[in-house]
């Protein structure tokens, strides 16, 4: 029989140039590469050693016929082997790790089986066998090297589909298609002998791979060519996986906004690649860029870890300021350290963890070193479980809302109040509005939670309407993405009018820190607010950067002086004359003022006495649940 070669030779070509480039690249190095780079080399020789076994087929003769059984018995084990480390491949891509050596062992014993009878068939002539006149003869068991190579299809197929939720929809659409065209080669090989298109179906199989899942362009940095926060997220899991410890070090570029501004965004750029150059200049392969202005180092040893953190201070400290269009800009870092990282099991709370341990730094505008230690790992592993509960507590609705009044000094009564939320967790007890607030924020969780509340809010003021008669209003805060909505205020002025409450009862209090980014978006929203009869007021006045162009670009008709400014008031002169003339400043603008956290007698008489009416703290009242502010009032 003659046999068409041809489709061997373009799937050789395209395997050959699949390595090529895949070994030309950097590459990521975690197990599934090294898997697909295994896969890679056995495909090539399977089908160099086919084309090798068809020349000595076709031209067998006395003297080539040991080597014809040779090339042929290569071959045959080439095709044995490669179904297997498909099977394997697909296994790396679950979870990135062979599932055990014990599972494989038993997965691998059909192969190992069919091996032992490809080592025999010399002897045996099972398989094939040579006749000098006839040449190449197909043995009585010729078909099982078909039904080996279906049936471990078979196999990878139910893995794909059993393992469809963890490998991801790309994943399992990339195999299937895979599968589909090493098949269709098996099936036309099989109903046309003379056809070689098994190597050629692998080879554009093994192509599919390159281009997709295996692309070594995926695993880097557009930018700076460094690994990037797909391949760490997969080595650090497959490190996790085997039990390996390592450790960790971030780098954070926490003023590359101002960078940015100063040098603009290509000045910023050339931070970023050459913040890269010299990070792999010190650890080599070792470093990852995971988001804008993060790097991370990944460190095997715990002398390694503390050789890289010691030369990452004194880079940075010394030889990071870089002249970009002839500025000289300083690029100060916050280098955080995680020692023996593999303890939080997973490379999301790794990356979490490093943006916690971010969180802790004073942000001085100096290269800052923050090291993890057990009560910084308990902190966060708190504010983890805070996550988790925040997700039952908007299912079903845990919160609570405490109202705080704010004490007219001029008539002497309660005359409005703050509602806050609170958070029971049946294990950690009282959570702090501070904390859980924050992280509802990050995981865009709390237009949820200000729904909840203020239906709460909305109807304890429709069950005790009397309440109203002595006070002015109640304050509710909203959240950055509250005003983010683009139906803000209508969402909230249907839910007033759902509970038949009047527009002027609630007053919205929005966080001087959201003033500050001010837009037009935002704009509208408090226009809105205002059309509707719904006042504003701006909290927290004093605590961040608001000033009083803030304040007069929006329609406030309240302002709180935050306490952090009354610290000290009644024994430092300064701060008590600052203090005073804000309170100067806005009562000439015709604001209501109301100070915030007033805990002393001496304070309360202080601020009385420079014209300001309302306080609120906990000299007059603190937060109350509503049975204890009903008694009150």
């Amino acid at each position: 029989m003659i046999y068409n070669v041809d489709f061997l030779i373009a799937g050789l070509v395209i395997l050959l140039l699949i390595l090529w480039y895949f070994l030309g690249e950097k590459r990521a190095e975690d197990l599934n590469n090294q898997v697909f780079l295994f896969f890679a080399v056995i495909g090539s020789l399977d089908v160099i050693a086919e084309i090798f076994s068809n020349y000595c087929i076709i031209y067998a003769k006395d003297y080539c016929a040991i080597v014809a059984v040779l090339t042929t018995t290569v071959f045959y084990l080439f095709q044995a082997v490669l179904p297997l480390t498909l099977i394997c491949y697909v296994q790396t891509l679950y979870k990135n790790k062979i599932v055990s050596a014990k599972r494989m062992l038993l997965s691998g014993l059909p192969t190992f089986v069919l091996i032992g009878i490809v080592l025999t068939n010399p002897f045996t002539e099972k398989l094939f066998y040579f006749d000098v006149p006839a040449g190449y003869m197909r043995g009585p068991w010729y078909m099982l090297m078909y039904y080996s190579a279906l049936g471990h299809m078979v196999v990878a197929l139910f893995l794909i589909i059993f393992w469809r939720k963890e490998l991801g929809y790309r994943k399992v659409k990339i195999l299937l298609e895979i599968l589909v065209i090493s098949g269709v080669g098996v099936v036309i090989q099989l109903v046309h002998h003379s056809l070689l298109t098994t190597g050629f179906g692998l080879s554009l199989g093994i192509l599919a791979l390159f281009i997709t899942i295996n692309n070594p362009h995926a695993n880097m940095d557009s930018l700076t060519g460094l690994y990037n926060h797909l391949y760490l997220t997969r080595k650090s899991n497959e490190l996790i996986a085997r039990g390996k410890n390592f450790h960790i070090i971030s780098v954070y570029l926490y003023q590359l906004k101002h960078i940015n501004k100063i040098a603009g965004i290509q000045g910023g750029d050339y931070i970023l690649k050459m913040t890269a150059k010299r990070l792999e200049e010190l650890c080599g392969k070792k470093v990852f860029r995971i988001t804008g202005k993060r790097f991370l180092v990944l460190a095997d040893s715990l002398k390694e870890y503390e050789y890289y953190l010691t030369q990452l201070k004194q880079m940075f400290d010394v030889s990071m300021k870089l002249d970009v269009e002839n500025k000289d800009i300083a690029t100060p870092v916050i280098l955080s350290g995680i020692i023996n990282a593999e303890k939080l099991g997973e490379s999301e709370l790794i990356m979490e963890y490093a943006e916690y341990l971010e969180t802790l730094s004073v942000q001085s505008g100096l290269t800052e070193v923050i090291q993890d230690d057990r009560q910084t790992m308990n902190g966060f592993l708190y504010n983890k479980r805070v996550e988790q509960y925040l997700h039952t507590a908007i299912t079903e609705d845990l919160f609570e809302v405490y109202y705080q009044p704010v004490y007219s000094t001029r008539e002497k009564q309660f005359i409005t109040l703050e509602a806050l939320s609170r958070l029971h967790h049946p294990e950690l007890g009282w959570i702090a509005p501070d904390v859980f607030i924050q992280i509802a924020e990050k995981n865009h969780m709390i237009e949820q939670i200000t729904d909840l509340q203020f239906c709460r809010i909305c109807r304890f003021l429709k069950e005790n309407k009397r309440l109203m008669d002595s006070l002015l209003n109640v304050k509710v805060n909203l959240s950055s993405l509250d005003l983010m909505r683009s139906d803000c205020c209508s969402h909230f002025i249907c839910m007033m009018d759902e509970f038949e409450i009047p527009h002027n009862w609630i007053q919205f209090e929005i966080t001087e820190t959201v003033a500050t980014e001010y837009n037009e978006g935002l704009r509208k929203v408090v226009d809105e607010f205002t059309d509707a009869g719904i006042h504003l007021c701006l909290d927290d006045f004093g605590s961040g950067y608001a000033n009083l162009n803030t304040v007069m670009r929006l329609p406030f008709s309240t302002i709180k002086i935050d306490r952090s400014l009354l610290f000290d008031i009644c024994s430092d002169k300064k701060r008590e004359m600052f203090y005073q003339s804000i309170v100067e400043t806005f009562r000439k603008m015709n604001y209501h003022l109301v100070s915030e956290g007033v805990e002393t007698k001496e304070e309360m008489e202080k601020i009385s006495s420079w014209g300001v009416d309302m306080i609120q703290g906990y000299y007059f009242s603190r937060p109350l649940p509503p049975e204890e502010l009903l008694k009150l009032l």
